[in-house]
Formats: structure tokens, sequence, C-alpha cells
């Protein structure tokens, strides 16, 4: 088969700082072609590029040449990029939230009523809500989802959104090609190989796919081909029986990476917290009469299978979804679920929705880091007399974020620049630093690896690590990545349908992990 994409000499600028420099790339009509690099390497730039995305024009476009199926691509928008038939399913996700799962997938290819089509056509036809709903239904299903399509989206956990997002993509007739930032990101293993055959069956039908991953075994499994980007630039190439996921690392980050590991240790067996009969009603990832206890300064590791509530823990303890049953903190039940009440009780979520609910966008680095801090405890406010209070300390403020920025290595032109002008990896690690302000006794974590590249992921689960010695911190992680729990748990639990269903050693094998993911017992 032909090229359907070429691109020669691309290079891109931002404020004068280059983005891409000189890339020159193919992919074939069915193949699917990885494109893999650190935080801040090009990919998004790229992506961005070839899906017509508004800000590439308003920074001043880019310089080369781009071939779709034989025809110069020129783009003014997303539309334009949809209506030859390109789609892209994105890492920070395009849905629109206050719409159902139904009319987020089918938005713009609603199926209409046959009687009206014909009394006014198709243009001001009534749409058919049952034929809609069952056609996103059986696309989700070949997700290997099961869930309500009448849902709002706003109401839906990130790993779900992850999967309405991929199937509004594949639910296109016209599609030919496919840009796929980081889809697997949200997923477990199982979940992600449901999406990875989908992917498979999608190239023998002709479809070409520009796959973004940091998960590298995914690249080496499924890729015809694999493109490295490092600093905006093409490093190297690979085709498939070549690729190795040691040179993949080594390339996109320009030295090897040591991995984070937490040595085996015995756990205090007083009791942090205790959840009894504890339900979350979280849609998509609920919480069935919970019964857990977390264990003082321990590192408890909770995974589960999309949909089976691994997500919803901390949330619940917050007061974000609807909670029911008793938690037990230190010696004292918790009478509210309320996140202000809490965090100065000394609980703190890092939430997996990092562009929904862990940063302020339009914000500086400083403001994000001691936002939480401030609001809630007062930590850099001067010290007046009424009613002169709540005017921030600017010295201590600087001090305190210039200080965590150096510990934390957050890469940023200033402690002044916007948060999301930085990197994936480097947004997480503010919002560690966030977290971390308010001293917290016990941390939920949720998916603190999610997008980001393999250096970025080892340092911040090392500063998991560092956190919890010593500082003793106690610290639920909910997580995908089942090898990152088993370097750095010490238990980890298993739930099935929103349920406790086992406790595993971080030791237990892969098989006895899936399992318990399953919901079967060892024979």
């Amino acid at each position: 088969m032909g090229n359907i994409l070429e691109i020669i000499n691309l290079s891109k600028n931002y404020y004068g700082i280059p983005a891409l420099k000189n890339v020159n790339l193919t992919v074939k009509a069915g193949e699917i072609h990885g494109l893999v690099g650190a935080n801040g390497s090009g990919k998004s730039t790229l992506m961005n590029i070839l899906f017509g995305n508004r800000i590439i024009r308003e920074t001043g476009g880019y310089q080369g040449q781009i071939y779709h199926r034989g025809h110069l691509l020129r783009l003014n928008n997303c539309a334009e990029a949809i209506s030859l038939g390109i789609g892209m399913v994105h890492q920070e996700f395009a849905l629109i939230p206050e719409l159902t799962i139904t009319e987020n997938i089918k938005l713009g290819r609603e199926i209409t009523n046959k009687l009206t089509n014909r009394l006014f056509g198709h243009k001001y036809s009534f749409v058919d809500k049952k034929l809609n709903a069952q056609s996103a239904a059986l696309i989700l299903n070949k997700l290997g989802l099961d869930i309500d399509v009448g849902l709002k989206v706003r109401n839906l956990s990130t790993n779900i959104k992850q999967f309405v997002e991929m199937a509004r993509e594949i639910g296109r007739q016209d599609l030919n090609f496919l840009l796929l930032d980081e889809p697997t990101a949200t997923l477990n293993k199982d979940d992600a190989q449901l999406l990875l055959n989908v992917l498979l069956a999608m190239s023998r039908a002709g479809v070409a796919i520009l796959f973004v991953s940091h998960r590298l075994e995914e690249i080496k499994q499924i890729c015809d081909r694999v493109t490295v980007f490092r600093d905006g630039e093409v490093v190297s190439r690979y085709n498939q029986g070549e690729i190795s996921t040691t040179n993949l690392a080594r390339d996109m980050i320009g030295h090897t990476v040591t991995k984070a590991v937490a040595p085996t240790r015995t756990v205090s067996n007083n009791p942090a917290m205790i959840f009894k009969k504890f339900s979350v009603a979280m849609p998509g990832e609920e919480i069935r009469e919970l019964d857990l206890t977390v264990y003082e300064g321990e590192i408890l590791g909770i995974t589960s299978l999309s949909g089976h509530g691994k997500l919803a823990l901390g949330y619940g303890v917050m007061g974000l979804y609807p909670a029911a049953g008793e938690v037990i903190y230190g010696k004292q039940k918790l009478h509210r679920m309320d996140s202000r009440t809490n965090i100065l009780k000394g609980i703190y979520v890092l939430p997996d929705d990092r562009q929904g609910l862990g940063i302020l966008p339009e914000h500086s680095v400083a403001d994000n880091i001691i936002f939480t801090g401030n609001q809630v405890k007062n930590l850099f406010s001067l010290r007046l007399p009424r009613p002169f209070t709540g005017f921030l300390d600017q010295q201590k403020a600087h001090r305190y974020v210039t200080q965590l920025v150096h510990d934390f290595e957050i890469k940023c032109t200033a402690i002044t620049q916007k948060i999301k002008e930085l990197s994936g990896g480097n947004q997480q690690k503010v919002c560690i630093a966030r977290a971390l302000t308010v001293n917290p006794k016990l941390l939920f974590v949720a998916e603190p690896t999610r997008g980001i590249d393999i250096s970025a992921k080892e340092k911040i689960l090392q500063m998991l690590i560092e956190t919890n010695r010593s500082q003793q911190t106690t610290i639920v992680m909910a997580s995908s990545e089942l090898d990152e729990l088993k370097r750095i748990c010490d238990r980890i639990a298993v739930l099935v349908e929103g349920r406790l269903f086992k406790i595993l050693s971080p030791d237990a094998s892969d098989v006895e992990f899936g399992l318990a993911l399953a919901g079967e017992e060892n024979i």
C-alpha cells in the first residue's frame, strides 16, 4: 500500500523556542506507526499540526510540507481534518461533559428518524435516540465495556472517558488515518490489550494509525515501525523485529533509566484508616460495601479492571461522589466526607484527572504549589490583625516554591510560568509538591504516572517512596500499572465489581494477579 501520510522537513517554533526541527516521517495505509519520546519532545505538537489544532495557526504556523493521501495538507481547523477522514484520540479528552456517552460518540454522525428524513430531509430530521444508544453501546462492547450510555460524561471516571473517546473514533465509517495520543494511559494491562486488538483489526482493514505511547511494550507488540523523538528531532527509527524497549528508552531519554524499587519491609499493624461497608457512587467506577484496613506508614496499592472501583476510594472520602458506610480515621469516625475538613485532618487526594482536577492551568507554577496550603491552612499568609488577614507573604512563598522546584527537579523557565505550558511529567511533580505542602498523614494517589514518559515516571515513583519513608506518610496508590505497584507497594488490594476480592503481596506472580483481577481463586 502507498503512503497515507508524508511529512517533509517539518519545523515548528513556539515564541522562538523550537518544538520540531526538520522532521521527516511517512505512514503507510494500514500501518501502525509508533511515535515515542520524552515529555516535551514534540509528539503532541506534531499531532496538533496533523489534526488542525488552532493553536498551531495562532502561534505562527509551521514550516515544511505535509501530504495526506498524496495531497498537500493545509488545515485551518479540526473540522477540516475530520472531513478528510482523519481522527484523533486525545490524551486530555476532547469530550463534552454535559452530553451523554451516546451524544459524545455519535456527535455529528447521529442516526436520524426515517419518517422525518422523508418529510424534512436529513438535515432537519429528528434524531433516533434509541438507535443511537444501541449503536454507541455496540461500539463500546467492542472495547469490552458495558455501561449505561445515557450517563453524562462529566460523571465518568477517567478510564471510562478514555473508552468513550476511543469509541467516538472507531465508530466512524470514513476514517482512514487515526492519531492516538496515549490511548491506553488510563487502562490496566487487560483493558489495554482489548484496545490493542481493536487497533490491529483496524489496521488490517486499511486504517493507518500513528500511535503515541509511553508504554514501550505496547509499541513493540503492535507497531510495524517506530520513530523516536528527542528535543523535537528524529533520533532513530526501527522496523518491526528491530524494536527493543531498552533501545527505545535510551534513545528517547539519552541515557539509561534506573527503575524505582522500594525494599521489602515489615510495616505497622496500627490502622491508619478502616473502611466498613463503604460505598462510593462514582459512575462507571462504583465501590460497593468495601471492607478494608489501611495501616500506618504503608504504601497500599489498589488495582482492578476498568470500571471495578480502583479510582473511587479517595474521591469518596473527600466527598467528591456520594458515599455511604463507615470510615474510621485514627480512632475516630469520619462524620463528614468533605475535602476541606479532611485536609485539615491530614488526608489528601492526588487526582487521576490532572487537567480537570489537578492543576489550575492559567495560573503559575508557584500558585499551583501553594494554593491548597494557603487556602486551607493559611500557610503563606501574612500575620496581620483583622480585617487585613489573607494577604500573601510573597517572600515566604517565593523561597518555599523555589526550593521545591529545585528539590523535585521541576523543569520550568521560572516559578511564574503558567503550569499549562509544562510537560505532563512536570505538571504531575507540581501536583505532588502541592499535596506535600499540606503535610498529609494519609495520601491517596490515583494513576500518578498516567501519560508521562519513562524517566519522569521513575522520578515520581521515587518521590512517593521517599515521602513515605522520610515523612512516614501513609500512601494509598490506585493504579492500572501493576508493575509499578509491585515495585513500590507493601500490599496490593484487588477489587472486583467494587468489592475487595483479595490482598496480594507484591511478590505474587502475574498469574495470581491475573486470576484475582478476573475474580477467580487459585486452583
